[in-house]
This record gives structure tokens, C-alpha cells and sequence, in this order.
């Protein structure tokens, strides 16, 4: 499930400010099932199921718009995912797993500055910032993109 608002206003001296506004929620409707060794951290002879916690995130954007040509933007996010659930047997040993991975969390913003040089080309460039969160790394990831309209 996913919830998207966007507005724009028109600021004094004609400069544009968009507000965009977003939820997700995501949860797995089915179990997978596990055979020996898998990306859950199981091992030969393991036989189960694992499913992925709920997930989702939240956040908003502002852009504002310096001329036709120039603007800055910026994202606040907050990303949250529950722990995986995971349930089998080991049938080497006979050992019963039964368990729920750590949940986790962070909060990011990230700022950029776009520049188009027609109303169908441009380029954005920024940096994203992980800065707090629940066993998560606090990590600086640049970001550029071209941008064309068909």
C-alpha cells in the first residue's frame, strides 16, 4: 500500500516550490520455503520456511526553483523494516530453528540541485545522508542522474 501527495505553489517573484509527500507499507503475503543453504543464513540439511517482516518508509520532498533552469531540492526519509521470520529443522542434527531476525531503521535527508537546460533534458546531482538509525550504517552515498522527457 502506498500514499503519494504533490502540490506546487507559486512563491513571491514567481519561484515554484513542489511539496511532494509519501507512506509505503509492505507486508509478504507467503512464506518461502528453504532447502540447505540460502541468503536467510541457512546451512546444508536446513528444511523450512522464511518470511520477511513488514517494511516501509515515509518522507517528503521540496523543490524550489530558482529560474526555469535551476533548482534545489531536498528528501527527508524514515525507512523501517520488521524482522525476518524464520522456522525449519536441521535434519543432519535434528536442531529446531525458530526465530526473528532484528528489526531495523534509519532516517535519511538528502539534498541536490538539479539543472535542465530545455524543458525535456537535465541532470540532477546530490548527496544522500544516512545519519541515525537502528542496525544501520551511518553512510554518505553521492547521487546523479540524467533526466529526459519523451
Amino acid at each position: 500500500m502506498a500514499l503519494t501527495e504533490q502540490s506546487t505553489y507559486t512563491l513571491p517573484n514567481n519561484h515554484e516550490l513542489r511539496l511532494r509527500v509519501w507512506a509505503t507499507f509492505r507486508r509478504a503475503l507467503t512464506t518461502a520455503h528453504l532447502h540447505d543453504m540460502s541468503s536467510y543464513g541457512t546451512t546444508q540439511g536446513f528444511q523450512g520456511r522464511a518470511q520477511p517482516g513488514m517494511y516501509g518508509g515515509a518522507g517528503f520532498s521540496l523543490e524550489y526553483g530558482l529560474n526555469q533552469r535551476w533548482v534545489l531540492a531536498l528528501d527527508v526519509a524514515r525507512d523501517w523494516s520488521n524482522g525476518t521470520k524464520l522456522r525449519g529443522t536441521y535434519t543432519n542434527t535434528g536442531q529446531v530453528v525458530s526465530q526473528t531476525g532484528a528489526p531495523s531503521g534509519d532516517w535519511q535527508i538528502a539534498p541536490a540541485v538539479e539543472y535542465n537546460w530545455s524543458p525535456r533534458y537535465g541532470i540532477i546531482a546530490g548527496v544522500s545522508v544516512y545519519y541515525a538509525g537502528h542496525n544501520t550504517e551511518r553512510v554518505v552515498s553521492p547521487q546523479f542522474a540524467f533526466n529526459a522527457l519523451y
